[in-house]
């Protein structure tokens, strides 16, 4: 499944799709002319929640399955063919709910990526699709149904899903990196900033009384879940995973020494008086590539399991006459 922590623009669809595109142009040219016949009469086969599929749809669907798995039409891959257009028809009924609208664009650079690396222009795409029998329309309808998905799931679960390090640390571990294998441990700190900002050209008594204020805030502080309601007179940022070479000195000195639940001594900067509670603390083995890396695909996975039961409850509710 794509990637669910960006926005489709095309490279996470062309990596679904184009890896199939030499197996499908290689066998739409060994069918070698398998044109469509002759125009029929379309009839309406299944009605999903009002939405038809037509005979025809699931006849292009049953070629371009046959040419991209290289099987033969027969009984069960119409099965498929069917079953394939039903979920898509749910999942552009949901994203519809969602205001999710595929962009065409993108859908044309995926068409365009496939037809280069088969050294076709898209005419050239669809002319060999259209030797099998396929329409060029069918391949899009399928590209389409699947980026709408893609941000229709990512949509609905986004604030639902969360990775945290420790999932990230047991999967490196259970990967057998050991968090990293012999990189060095690291720091990362869960901090919460706060700022009492300075006006430009302000006088001593002005700085004086930023200071009193951030001095008094320090006294009085209890807990980081304090700080979650605002600070009167300044602003409140949250840092998660902040390494301690990203600060300057001598605020990075401060949080290091600063322990769990501990607000560190204001500093002035030309712009703030600054001070920062100390959420949490964790020490890690791997760089930070490896640990994105593994963290994308933990959050694909559980992705994945969403929208499979979410397609599943959609079938269920759904009203699906067959003809």
């Amino acid at each position: 499944m794509p990637d669910y922590g960006q926005r489709l623009k095309g490279v996470a669809s062309v990596r679904t799709f184009a890896g199939t595109a030499g197996a499908l142009l290689l066998a739409a040219f060994l069918i070698g002319g398998a044109a469509p016949g002759a125009a029929q009469e379309v009839s309406i086969k299944v009605l999903v929640n009002d939405s038809p599929i037509s005979d025809y749809d699931i006849d292009q669907r049953e070629r371009f399955l046959a040419i991209t798995t290289q099987q033969q039409p027969s009984p069960a891959l119409k099965k498929q063919a069917t079953d394939m257009l039903i979920d898509e028809r749910l999942q552009m009924q949901e994203g519809r709910k969602l205001g999710v609208t595929p962009d065409e664009d993108d859908i044309t650079k995926i068409l365009e990526d496939m037809a280069q690396k088969n050294k076709l222009s898209v005419d050239g795409l669809a002319t060999a699709l259209g030797q099998a029998g396929v329409n060029i329309k069918t391949l899009k309808d399928r590209i389409r149904a699947q980026m709408v998905w893609q941000e229709t799931v990512r949509r609905k679960f986004r604030r639902d899903v969360q990775i945290g390090d420790a999932d990230v640390d047991k999967a490196m571990s259970d990967a057998g990196e050991e968090g990293g294998g012999g990189a060095p441990e690291e720091t990362a700190l869960q901090l919460r900033q706060v700022k009492f900002e300075i006006p430009a050209g302000a006088d001593q008594r002005t700085i004086a009384a930023r200071l009193a204020a951030a001095e008094d805030l320090r006294t009085r502080f209890g807990s980081c879940a304090e700080l979650a309601k605002g600070v009167n007179g300044a602003s409140v940022k949250t840092l998660q995973d902040q390494k301690p070479a990203s600060l300057a000195q001598p605020a990075r000195l401060l949080v290091m020494n600063a322990k769990i639940g501990q607000m560190t001594p204001p500093t002035i900067s030309a712009a703030a008086v600054e001070l920062y509670a100390v959420c949490g603390k964790r020490s890690f083995r791997g760089d930070d590539d490896a640990r994105a890396e593994t963290q994308r695909k933990l959050m694909n996975q559980e992705m994945s399991l969403r929208a499979e039961r979410l397609l599943r409850d959609l079938r269920q509710e759904a009203f699906i006459e067959y003809r």
